[in-house]
């Protein structure tokens, strides 16, 4: 997956009773168990070769990459979300069934309250690949996303948010123009940087939907300036 070193290889098979917590409402575990034919988790990236991050707002000591196996693809979006909150860790998932795939990140933090527990403020789902037929979006995802191609390895925060927001730049194209050239920009090298354009990237997307959503003309002027103003921004990154 991702042209991962061979170092961080697992491979293992997670046992059913292992993959529902018992906490789960009986409405979910059903789901999960007419859902989930099985999943494996497949890499981990450990040790100190990219460094930790731990402080009283995050938690990156691993990054796991876990397959999920599943009945229908048409079920990843559920099961993505769910295990996204269930997973502590920062983590990837590859959501299949017998002909598509979908991946999907997630941006966590440590619950103020309870630093045993998670909070997930940003989500990502990719578009469906067919697993057989090759694709030029599918080539892409996977050559963007590869190890070898992540640049900023100050540490596993800094490293899995540039994953998330590459997938995001990708699976969101159509919202900025320039999206494409964003993937070749020295941004990745800066942290900083890079959540600056994710913020514009939100902001530009959700402002959209207010512009096509109004239907007064003077805040549909209003908005349209906002947009102007952050497509400027990016343009200027």
């Amino acid at each position: 997956m991702f042209n991962l070193p061979e170092k961080y290889k697992v491979g293992k098979k997670i046992p059913m009773k292992d993959l529902i917590p018992k906490e789960l409402k009986p409405d979910v575990k059903k789901k999960i168990k007419e859902n989930v034919k099985g999943v494996t988790l497949s890499y981990q990236i450990m040790g100190e070769d990219i460094p930790s991050l731990v402080n009283d707002e995050y938690n990156f000591q691993v990054i796991q990459f876990y397959d999920f196996e599943l009945t229908d693809i048409k079920k990843a979006a559920f099961i993505a979300n769910l295990y996204q909150e269930i997973i502590k860790s920062a983590c990837v998932l590859r959501l299949y069934d017998a002909s598509n795939e979908t991946y999907s990140y997630a941006l966590k933090r440590l619950n103020q309250n309870d630093d045993t527990q998670i909070v997930v403020t940003d989500r990502v789902i990719t578009g469906i690949y067919h697993i057989a037929l090759p694709s030029s979006e599918k080539k892409t995802l996977l050559r963007d996303l590869a190890y070898e191609n992540i640049k900023n390895h100050d540490n596993k925060g800094s490293f899995y948010f540039e994953t998330f927001l590459r997938a995001y730049i990708l699976s969101n194209s159509k919202v900025y123009a320039g999206s494409m050239s964003l993937m070749s920009n020295s941004l990745w090298y800066s942290y900083n940087k890079a959540r600056n354009v994710y913020s514009l990237l939100s902001n530009l997307s959700s402002t959209k939907d207010k512009a096509q959503k109004s239907i007064s003309n003077s805040e549909k002027m209003k908005l349209n300036q906002e947009i102007r103003e952050i497509i400027s921004e990016l343009d200027n990154m």
